[in-house]
This record gives structure tokens, C-alpha cells and sequence, in this order.
């Protein structure tokens, strides 16, 4: 993204790109039922899809502040595209693709969404980094470019964030204004010497909001409905068409934050925080029936990499 967590910028588009992911229908969403994730060893999280997709190489360096994709990119990410329309188009429908300068890996894509007087970004982020053991790769790469490979996981992020205003120019969108309602979530550093690394409450927040809305005693790591990112109350969007759990779930943890922030600062998360109780017992019960058939199994592949199956 960029290096100001308190904006999106859309600084790059491109109508080829756009022109495919306009072929994805609203009712190609798919209806209420039981959706699967899952996460690689190390908790990345991916879908396995019905057909491998191709990733042609990339350059390697790509200078931060040129807005403009390298040669190729575009075509590289409507083919992307069209795969996604035509085998996920619930990830991409009514999205607009933007490129980002920082991550010429992270093919990106949003929409921005009205619900009751307030705005909401989709957010959705394609990681094309090769992961080796994951992949057929099919051309070695060099100093200056990525490999070519094949594979059936798609690795993604993606999000649903509030937001309290857009930009536009001429009509179009060029950034989205972050509405940030979680300060600093640094706690401090530990060690010693070479070793001192820092401590953040970033996971015991995400254990916090997910726990406070699932059905009790469902087990959900890694999957995590309810997050803190870019200093604000978000929401995985996979397998949810819009945001009205995050909606729903801002209006009770908002009003807290300070109170939470506080008590992750002196402890670490635990179900059984006298705080976390007693905001947990104030939450309606209706906002996590989307997760009573939570389940989450692990298991391990060919190699022996352990992996996650989500359900829900």
C-alpha cells in the first residue's frame, strides 16, 4: 500500500484491466453457505482453486515513487483478471484494480461501499510471491526478476475497512481516508543486546475483537474475523458480500477501545480478563451466527508442512 497508513491512495488504473472485472456479476456471489479458507505454515492465508492459474515473472526492483507499472504489468494483471472473474468472481466483483508502487506483487483491488450514512472500503490483495514448495515453478528466476510458476492456492488478504471520507478527481477515486480509531499498539521491547525485539498488542487486540463475537468455545486460530489494521476496527471480508457485521460490530467495540487498549496494555489477552467477560456478555448473540459452524482442522500436506482448514 502506501507508506501513510491514514490513506489508501489509488494513484494507478487502468480501463483494459477494468473493462474485464466489470464481467463480474453481482450474482455470481454466492449465497449463504458453508465457506472454506485456509492457512500455509505460516498462517498465510490462501483458497485452493479449481484449476491452477500462471504468474509470469516480475522485475525484482521497482522504484517506490513511479507510479507507473513496469512493462507488461497490465497485461500480466488482466490475465489475472480474467481468471478471477471467470473462477472467484466474488473476490472481484464491482472492484476497480489500482496498482501500488510498493508491492508490484500484491496486484490490488477495491470497492467503496455505502451502508447507513457511513463508508467502508473492500479491500482485496492477490500476494503472487512464489513460495516454492508451494508451486510449479516453470522459469528459473534472476537477480532482476521473479520466477514464472504455476498453482492452484491463490494467497490473498482482504479486508473491509471504515472509512471517513474518499478523494476523487474527475469522477474517480484516488485515495481512501482511513477513519482511525485505534492509537498506537505499541506495548515495548524485550531482550537483550542483538536480540531486543519489540512487543506489539496488535495479536491480543485481534484475539480480543474475533473472541468478544464468535460463538464461545469455538477454536478459530489463525482465522480471525475481526482485526486491527491501519489503526482501525476491520473485518476479513472472505466469504461475506458486504460489511454489516463490521458495521454492526463497530457499534459495541468503539465506544470501548480506550478501556481495551488499556487492559491489553498491563495484560496479556486471555478469555478470562474481567473486562473481556463483561464485554462479551453485552454482545448480541445474533451478530456471530454467521460463525456457528466454525470449525478449524489441521493437517499435514505431501511435505509435511502443516496447514489450516477453515470452515465456516
Amino acid at each position: 500500500m502506501n507508506r501513510n497508513t491514514s490513506k489508501i491512495l489509488f494513484p494507478y488504473t487502468d480501463s483494459a484491466v477494468n473493462e474485464v472485472l466489470q464481467r463480474a456479476r453481482v450474482g455470481a456471489v454466492p449465497a449463504a453457505g458453508k465457506r472454506s479458507v485456509r492457512y500455509n505454515q505460516s498462517e498465510d492465508q490462501f483458497v485452493l482453486l479449481p484449476r491452477p492459474y500462471a504468474v509470469p515473472s516480475f522485475p525484482v526492483h521497482h522504484d517506490i515513487d513511479d507510479r507507473s507499472p513496469p512493462p507488461g504489468y497490465v497485461d500480466a494483471v488482466a490475465d489475472l483478471a480474467s481468471f478471477l472473474v471467470a473462477e472467484m468472481p466474488s473476490f472481484v466483483v464491482g472492484t476497480t484494480w489500482f496498482f501500488d508502487p510498493i508491492s508490484v506483487l500484491t496486484p490490488s483491488f477495491y470497492r467503496v461501499i455505502s451502508l447507513d450514512g457511513e463508508l467502508y472500503l473492500y479491500l482485496l490483495r492477490i500476494d503472487l510471491a512464489c513460495r516454492p514448495l508451494e508451486c510449479e515453478i516453470t522459469a528459473a528466476g534472476t537477480n532482476s526478476r521473479t520466477p514464472a510458476y504455476r498453482s492452484d492456492r491463490l494467497f490473498f488478504e482482504s479486508d473491509y475497512i471504515p472509512l471517513h471520507a474518499v478523494e476523487t478527481e474527475s469522477g474517480a477515486v484516488t485515495a481512501a481516508c482511513v477513519r482511525q480509531t485505534i492509537p498506537a499498539t505499541w506495548k515495548g521491547e524485550a531482550g537483550q543486546g542483538y536480540m531486543i525485539h519489540g512487543i506489539w498488542m496488535d495479536a491480543d487486540i485481534n484475539k480480543f475483537f474475533s473472541k468478544a463475537f464468535l460463538p464461545e468455545g469455538k477454536r478459530n486460530h489463525p482465522y480471525y474475523p475481526f482485526t486491527c489494521k491501519l489503526h482501525a476496527v476491520c473485518m476479513n471480508a472472505y466469504g461475506f458480500s458486504g460489511p454489516e457485521l463490521l458495521h454492526r460490530a463497530r457499534r459495541h467495540l468503539e465506544p470501548e477501545l480506550d478501556a481495551i487498549l488499556d487492559d491489553l496494555q498491563a495484560n496479556a489477552f486471555s478469555e478470562r480478563l474481567t473486562l473481556f467477560q463483561a464485554f462479551r456478555s453485552r454482545i448480541p448473540s445474533d451478530i456471530g451466527a454467521a460463525w456457528d459452524r466454525l470449525s478449524v482442522s489441521a493437517y499435514l500436506t505431501e511435505r509435511e508442512q502443516k496447514e489450516y482448514l477453515v470452515e465456516f
